[in-house]
């Protein structure tokens, strides 16, 4: 199909030629002797085929790829008409929305279904507003909804008793899935009542279908010695890895991101678009820490990550569900979970007498530095010293308790 650039006007338009194959005249900009005369609407184009038949169409990109809108024939849609409809189409757009998708559903041709919608809602609110790590969970999580029978029926059509019947089949095995489910499909069916596909949501007011029991997380002295024994025997950078979050406590995602260019004056700064709560964040870094980064200088100082896979440098280590079962299966500690040594790290330091609030500027957890509306408006510090301070006790700490186990194993 053939195209051209050029301003439009209602006279141009009715003179067009019939053309010999589909044609498309973009709406250009009509510029006179150097100068702006008219504006014309990016993406608008007049689409004119060889039986002389003429309509307006909006061309745009959405998730990488080149989509067209149909906005109606001419003359039954005017020029000025046609431009205006662009304009609002270019809008919705650049909010992170597909125009076309919107069309479907405003004129309901065909009932979307819940597989069709969840597309939808990957392309447009998960990239808008989840993080990279969090997008993958959503992503493993909705593909089980999507190879369920549930996915294809129609949106506005699911009942709660549907709901209650794939997440029931879900608990079986996996109850806390389950209830992770429930969260996320919610939050699907609400994006679709603000996408005006449905006016309800099914899942509001419907309890967790399996309750969840509170894990008692507590690990003694010889725990936390059979679990940095269990490192010790890691390949590489995964034990370096291991370590750095049992001396930090900071999250396994912002710490597995970690780059050298975040390292400055022995601090290692977390970019805001790194953490959990979207806080820019500095964690000084003990000796122990530091002995960790020198020893990794050799195998990825020149990788922009410091924890960076072996396997493709250019990006930090992921999938970590062996190392947990190799960890378990070690210290026979059948529980156990990445996320725990952080708990090690919070609990030994209110252990060690640091005071709930500077533990939680360490981990940059909201609840125990008290960063709420009422005492962040009287806590206007970072607390670098006490941070700095509370760190060192706690490594010095760990240092003591692991030391001959390190040393054993490599020194």
């Amino acid at each position: 199909m053939a195209s051209t650039s050029e301003h439009l006007s209602d006279r141009k338009i009715k003179t067009l030629p019939d053309p010999k194959k589909r044609k498309e005249y973009y709406d250009d900009h009509l510029i006179e002797n150097g100068a702006l005369k008219k504006k014309g609407v990016k993406g608008l184009a007049l689409r004119v085929t060889p039986n002389g038949s003429k309509s307006f169409v909006y061309r745009y990109w959405y998730n990488g790829k080149t989509k067209r809108y149909t906005i109606g024939s001419y003359p039954d849609w005017s020029l000025t008409d046609a431009r205006e409809k662009a304009r609002e189409l270019s809008k919705v757009v650049d909010s992170g929305k597909d125009p076309a998708f919107q069309k479907q559903v405003e004129k309901n041709r065909e009932p979307i279904t819940l597989s069709e919608y969840i597309e939808q809602f990957r392309n447009d609110y998960m990239k808008r507003k989840l993080k990279a790590s969090t997008q993958k969970t959503y992503e493993s999580r909705l593909n089980k909804v999507q190879a369920d029978k549930i996915s294809k029926l129609a949106l506005k059509e699911i009942k709660r008793t549907d709901i209650r019947t794939f997440l029931k089949g879900e608990a079986k095995q996996y109850p806390t899935n389950a209830n992770r489910l429930h969260s996320i499909l919610s939050k699907v069916f609400n994006e679709a009542i603000n996408d005006e596909v449905i006016t309800k949501n099914p899942i509001k007011g419907m309890g967790k279908i399996s309750k969840e029991k509170e894990r008692d997380i507590h690990y003694t002295d010889e725990n936390i010695k059979d679990i940095w024994s269990a490192i010790c025997e890691e390949w590489e950078p995964m034990q370096s890895l291991l370590k750095m979050l049992m001396i930090t406590g900071q999250r396994l995602g912002e710490t597995s991101n970690m780059k050298w260019d975040d390292i400055h004056n022995n601090v290692w700064r977390i970019p805001k678009a790194d953490t959990k709560n979207e806080t820019a964040h500095e964690v000084p870094l003990p000796k122990m820490a530091l002995n960790i980064l020198k020893k990794l200088q050799p195998i990825n100082g020149a990788s922009e990550y410091v924890f960076a896979s072996q396997r493709d440098k250019s990006k930090p280590l992921s999938h970590f569900g062996n190392v947990i079962d190799r960890i378990r299966e070690v210290t026979m500690l059948n529980d156990f979970r990445i996320h725990d040594l952080r708990h090690i790290v919070a609990t030994k330091m209110i252990e060690l007498g640091i005071e709930f609030i500077t533990v939680g500027k360490v981990l940059n957890h909201k609840g125990l530095s008290a960063n709420n509306a009422i005492t962040s408006r009287y806590i206007n510090t970072d607390m670098t010293k006490q941070k700095t301070r509370a760190i060192e006790i706690y490594a010095g700490h760990l240092t003591e308790l692991v030391s001959p186990l390190s040393l054993k194993k490599h020194g």
